[in-house]
């Protein structure tokens, strides 16, 4: 017997906006090596055609409920959400669900939408910043799905048919898998009684496993660059783990914010960069600390004994008491701006759902912060920042390529 959908819905009587989201449990982790790329291609047509509306009658209609209508891929996931008037919010919800579950699929336009993928390809080709993120989750992770870029693979996307998709969307865009979250002055009986009327019988995504961990970076040598990018990685938390606002504490006393250490360092005290910091990538298997900065040519040495010594510092508990109070309230003033607008409300529950199979309770993630201590976060430290394990990707023109003796070079 199939799993009911997940619906949740924040009521807020009085606001002025309504929010609405599908999120399919299925992303691009969770393609077959053979079809990488099939469901950013598939969320490309998506909101061209569903229902009965023409590509026309969709972009009208985006556009006269204020634009704010999104569809986007991630590694566990595909969704369309929608910002509008409340008084729009039937409309919305309608166009939502017909664009995940009822889209219709043409081959011209597999091949229109398929010249627009190339083209985002090509984008993050050019861009050091997209290169060395999407090596350095090679380099830790080697050949796991959850390493494969978002877009999957450009000789794959090419072949992809009509039927590909057809068959694809059918597996995986099933009910069973669908988790719809609104916030604003709506009607719950009504969104679940739209909701049982959707087509389609599916299954659940394989479940994946965890991926096994490697060291070393990889380099890549471009001529016409002025600066070194560089992307470092930890091996971190999956997004369940109960450490992970910890973790969060961790990140942002490292490179989180413009007290963070790294910031202080490389740009603050040292004046060696314009760009510096840390982030946090979580998957329900897996998930990477990442430390970034790009630095020009000449002052890379300089860079690389900056970032070891924070590094190496953190790695030892040196993290006072202070740094962590300043930490945790930095995050707790973000969880209330962040939570701020009916939009932004819908997707920190889908967030929380998805990553921790609860809603979102502000109070409860302050507390769950408030219970953060600076023993904790030194604990994990040592257990996460550790410079033997650092994986990651560099790129940056042949004279910059000159890695720290703590990094193993293992492509030139």
């Amino acid at each position: 017997m199939e799993s009911p959908p997940t619906i949740f819905v924040h009521v807020l009587p009085g606001s002025a906006t309504a929010a609405v989201g599908a999120w399919v449990r299925s992303g691009s982790a969770h393609e077959d090596a053979g079809a990488a790329g099939i469901t950013h291609l598939l969320e490309h047509l998506l909101l061209r055609r569903s229902g009965e509306r023409t590509p026309e009658e969709i972009a009208e209609l985006i556009d006269s409920l204020g634009g704010a209508v999104d569809a986007f891929t991630t590694r566990e996931a595909c969704a369309v959400t929608a910002h509008v008037p409340a008084e729009r919010f039937d409309e919305a919800l309608d166009l939502v669900l017909d664009a995940v579950f009822r889209p219709r699929v043409l081959a011209a336009e597999v091949e229109l939408e398929r010249r627009v993928v190339a083209a985002e390809f090509d984008l993050i080709q050019d861009s050091p910043v997209e290169a060395v993120a999407e090596n350095a989750l090679a380099a830790c992770w080697g050949d796991h799905s959850l390493a494969r870029p978002v877009l999957g693979r450009r000789e794959v996307v090419e072949r992809l048919g009509v039927r590909d998709l057809d068959l694809f969307h059918r597996a995986r865009f099933s009910p069973a898998n669908l988790l719809l979250v609104a916030a604003g002055p709506v009607d719950e009986g009504l969104i679940r009684e739209r909701v049982a009327r959707l087509p389609g019988r599916g299954a659940p995504p394989p479940p994946l496993a965890a991926p096994v961990w490697r060291s070393g970076v990889t380099a890549e040598a471009r001529d016409g660059l002025e600066q070194l990018y560089a992307n470092l990685v930890l091996p971190a938390l999956p997004s369940g783990d109960p450490e992970g606002f910890t973790l969060g504490v961790l990140n942002q006393l490292l490179g989180g914010g413009a007290s963070s250490r790294l910031f202080r360092e490389l740009r603050d005290r040292l004046g060696l960069v314009y760009d510096v910091g840390s982030s946090m990538f979580a998957a329900a298997v897996a998930g990477v600390l990442e430390v970034t900065f790009s630095a020009p040519v000449r002052q890379a040495d300089a860079c690389w004994d900056a970032v070891f010594r924070v590094l190496g510092d953190v790695a030892a508990g040196r993290i006072t008491d202070a740094e962590v109070d300043l930490a945790r309230r930095a995050l707790a003033s973000g969880v209330v701006l962040g939570a701020e607008g009916t939009d932004a409300l819908m997707e920190a529950h889908a967030a929380e759902l998805l990553g921790r199979s609860r809603p979102f309770d502000a109070a409860r993630v302050r507390r769950e912060l408030d219970d953060v201590t600076p023993e904790r976060v030194r604990a994990l430290a040592a257990r996460v920042v550790r410079l033997d394990a650092i994986a990651g990707a560099v790129c940056g023109p042949e004279a910059g390529l000159r890695l720290p003796a703590a990094l193993a070079r293992r492509v030139a």
